[in-house]
């Protein structure tokens, strides 16, 4: 987060040089009441009054196309800092939904764009006219002691009331805003992914009902929050205006004894106004001030890490796997413990085992989603956490236990979103048996997958998963139970893709509980409770099981 905010440094200096150009030219529109007051209307010169028209129209021309300068630097800052956060934080997110110790963290886009706004809505130049204040109250001492302590105190009570509406608005704001956005957040996706569920068996009512029973609570809280600041604000805004009557009248006071004349007064009223400008605008914005607060502070935490050291680039693996004692702990309980094997390239590797017993989670483990507790995953010869990541992923092909598709097209999709090359796009489809299917689609390639994917069936998505697994030619090919939705037809196009694979030196690992992938594997691994009960060569581990079921039949009898 330093990092970025660093290089931003220069921006905010230029913005405050552009605060004090706009300032000093203000001083223009006071001292304009000062002459016209004082002077002209007593010498009743047409062209000094024209002069000083002209004058003070040039300065506000000149405060416009600063403030308009200012505006768009504010913009580029804000768009800058967004698109410099924006990779950070998705990488971010998605590392803490693959990790073990999830923060839960996805606000991170919705945070980013609260600051993004903050800054090009300009909310921040109040804080870089701060000193401007104390400034302008040195003009209205040196004008007249008097007139400086009224005004001194009137804006000591402003800023303690603001300070006060502040600290006591800050929690009920933030704690109803984030309550609010996880409810709705979570009642949209469940509504909206189990659409066709809900509305099948009837369940709206059911969703409607808990979604208002938290929604009651959370507008209570606004409302309470919202009476607060109403009053509050109403006593602001009276300060507001007595102070500026206050600096009136004691101008007039003075006045009577000779020591200012009538043109200071307006002048001084003009200060006043300029001062408490910025409060006001402070209070105007301060229910956004604090969830920019919040967003930064949510941000800043989430991001305040170790920087990442770029990793040596590998030469490009041949497709040489090992893994060894790898276990995996999580909440005191053991998921994965001490699983050893061994591949060479080209080889394939059979994973299976009742439910629960570890097997995707290995998979995982294998993929380096998910850090082992103990022992290591080896990509020819490196530890799969030695590879810089952007290059491992080249090279690693991995289809989920439910075919997970993104709302693109069907050619992005098997491109794994990145700009699709054809030619590959096509020949990883030929791959997993899908292209003629494609083809058969309304756009065939070009057709749009929905935001839930459930435009296809779930066999065209697991195959489409498979194609995008297949894509680029990877060397390290990860099947997680490729079967789940697939008919005979879609079956023997696995066993074809995996009959490739094999006969191009991919070195492959699936799990399955299907008789005919497992008889084509080069060895077996069979996992109960998170170990590995038998492994070894195909036939070796079958025979053993073979052996295990008679002495159980044995032993029933």
């Amino acid at each position: 987060m330093q990092t970025i905010m660093k290089p931003l440094v220069r921006y905010c200096i230029i913005l405050v040089f552009f605060g004090v150009a706009i300032n000093i030219i203000y001083l223009a529109l006071p001292l304009y009441m000062m002459i016209v007051y004082d002077h002209v209307l007593f010498s009743f010169s047409l062209a000094t009054l024209a002069t000083m028209i002209v004058g003070v129209l040039l300065s506000l021309c000149a405060i416009g196309l600063i403030d308009y300068c200012r505006s768009r630097m504010l913009g580029h800052l804000g768009n800058t800092l967004a698109q410099q956060l924006t990779p950070l934080v998705l990488h971010g997110m998605l590392r803490d939904a693959t990790g073990l110790n999830r923060q839960g963290y996805n606000r991170g886009l919705r945070d980013i764009e609260c600051i993004r706004e903050a800054i090009v809505q300009g909310r921040m130049l109040p804080f870089l006219d701060l000193p401007w204040v104390f400034l302008y109250l040195g003009f209205l001492f040196f004008i007249h002691p008097l007139i400086g302590g009224v005004a001194t105190g009137m804006l000591f009570l402003i800023v303690i009331s603001q300070f006060l509406l502040k600290t006591l608005e800050n929690n009920r704001s933030t704690m109803a805003d984030v309550v609010f956005h996880h409810q709705a957040d979570d009642a949209q996706k469940n509504l909206l992914y189990h659409a066709e569920l809900v509305s099948a068996m009837g369940m709206l009512p059911a969703i409607n009902d808990s979604y208002q029973t938290g929604y009651t609570k959370i507008l209570a809280l606004r409302s309470e929050t919202e009476t607060f600041y109403a009053s509050i604000g109403a006593v602001l805004r009276f300060l507001h205006l007595t102070a500026l009557a206050a600096v009136f009248g004691t101008g007039a006071f003075v006045f009577f004894s000779g020591k200012i004349t009538t043109g200071v007064i307006f002048a001084v009223v003009m200060l006043t106004a300029r001062i408490l400008a910025p409060l006001e605008r402070n209070f105007r914005d301060m229910r956004a001030a604090i969830e920019v607060a919040a967003a930064f502070k949510r941000l800043h935490h989430f991001l305040a890490q170790p920087p990442v050291h770029k990793k040596i680039s590998l030469p490009p693996p041949v497709g040489r796997f090992a893994a060894e004692a790898v276990s995996l702990m999580l909440q005191g309980k053991t998921l994965v413990h001490n699983i050893t094997l061994t591949l060479e390239p080209g080889e394939t590797l059979g994973i299976l085992g009742p439910s629960s017993a570890g097997k995707t989670t290995l998979c995982k483990l294998l993929l380096g989603i998910w850090p082992t507790t103990a022992g290591k995953v080896r990509l020819d010869g490196a530890e799969i956490g030695h590879w810089p990541e952007e290059e491992l992923r080249k090279y690693v092909g991995y289809m989920p236990q439910e075919p997970e598709l993104f709302p693109a097209t069907v050619a992005e999709n098997i491109a794994r979103l990145m700009k699709a090359d054809p030619e590959k796009v096509v020949k990883a489809a030929q791959k997993a048996g899908v292209h003629e299917i494609i083809l058969q689609l309304a756009q065939g390639y070009d057709t749009k997958i929905d935001q839930t994917g459930k435009n296809l069936s779930a066999g065209q998505r697991q195959l489409i998963s498979l194609a995008r697994a297949l894509y680029d030619d990877p060397k390290l090919v990860i099947l997680d139970e490729p079967h789940t939705h697939l008919d005979d037809t879609g079956f023997r196009m696995v066993l074809h893709a995996l009959n490739n694979l094999k006969q191009e030196q991919i070195t492959t690992i699936v799990v399955t509980d299907r008789t005919n992938l497992i008889v084509t594997m080069n060895k077996l691994l069979v996992m109960r409770a998170g170990q590995a009960a038998l492994y070894g060569p195909r036939q070796a581990v079958l025979d053993q099981l073979a052996n295990q079921q008679q002495s159980q039949q044995a032993a029933g009898v």
